[in-house]
C-alpha cells in the first residue's frame, strides 16, 4: 500500500492535463487505455501535441522516480 501511495503522490507532480493524458494513455484508475487519436479528439489537441505532453510528463515522472533510488530505465 505504501508503494501505491508513493506513486499517487508522484503523479501529483504533474499538472492536471499531464495527469489526464498519462492516466488515459496507460489506462490508470480503472479506465481503458486511449489511443493518441482518441485522446487528441477528446482534448481538442493534435496527436503530436498529446504525444509531446505525454513525453514531457514521462520525463518528470522518471526524474522523480530516479531520485527515489529506482533506476528510471526499469520504469515507464
Amino acid at each position: 500500500e505504501a508503494d501505491l501511495a508513493e506513486y499517487m503522490e508522484t503523479l501529483e507532480l504533474l499538472n492536471a492535463r499531464e495527469r489526464e493524458i498519462i492516466a488515459a494513455r496507460f489506462g490508470l484508475f480503472n479506465q481503458e487505455p486511449e489511443t493518441l487519436e482518441t485522446l487528441s479528439q477528446r482534448l481538442g489537441l493534435t496527436k503530436e501535441r498529446v504525444r509531446q505532453l505525454q513525453n514531457e510528463a514521462l520525463v518528470k515522472l522518471r526524474r522523480r522516480i530516479g531520485r527515489s533510488g529506482v533506476k528510471s530505465d526499469n520504469v515507464l
